[in-house]
């Protein structure tokens, strides 16, 4: 005999009793809450996912850090065998100074030692006025995980920056050695032995 479909409902509540009317609003709110939060979690990986879509820049040209430096006044250096650059771009090298602005100028061999991993030095001397040492500093907190800004009084130029091999030094300190510092920085920077 088949049973009617007011008794079959009636036996599916006594199995399955719905939940009294205030948990009923309790999971209903729960429920909410968690769908909002997947649309979050969905939105926020969509923002990611473009986020890793990086515009990659060309590296900056040896004709454009040649014209940064010659507007400065700077020089452009290569070690050779020869003889060796002033401040070092290499040589001994010891645990790397970690990138950062410096006070009190760290270690020889820990600048080669960061050099070596691709960071650029920045090399002032104390002489400088505080408004362009400042110009530096920012310069370093443009690129901070790759940029060291230290004082340097043994060094025949006013500023000097190094990279692996190479250097840029400017007597003088003009408003255009700002620009051939982050070229130089630009082309050089990551090209350490330790990168």
């Amino acid at each position: 005999m088949r049973e009617r479909p007011h008794a079959r409902e009636a036996r599916r509540d006594e199995l399955y009793p719905s939940p009294p009317p205030h948990r009923r609003a309790l999971l209903r709110y729960v429920g909410l809450w968690l769908a909002a939060g997947a649309a979050v979690a969905a939105l926020g990986l969509q923002l990611l996912r473009g986020a890793g879509d990086e515009v990659s820049l060309p590296p900056v040209r040896e004709t454009e850090l040649v014209s940064a430096s010659t507007a400065a006044r700077c020089e452009l250096r290569r070690e050779s065998a020869e003889g060796v650059l002033q401040p070092a771009a290499s040589g001994r090298a010891g645990s790397a100074s970690r990138p950062g602005i410096y006070e009190q100028t760290p270690p020889q061999p820990a600048l080669i030692g960061a050099i070596r991993r691709g960071i650029i030095v920045i090399h002032y001397r104390p002489s400088l006025d505080e408004e362009q040492i400042e110009q530096l500093q920012r310069v370093q907190e443009a690129v901070p995980l790759a940029t060291i800004v230290t004082p340097n009084e043994n060094m025949p130029f006013a500023v000097a920056v190094t990279a692996w091999r190479r250097l840029l030094g400017c007597h003088s300190f003009r408003a255009a050695s700002v620009d051939a510092i982050r070229f130089f920085r630009g082309r050089y920077i990551g090209s350490g032995p330790d990168r």
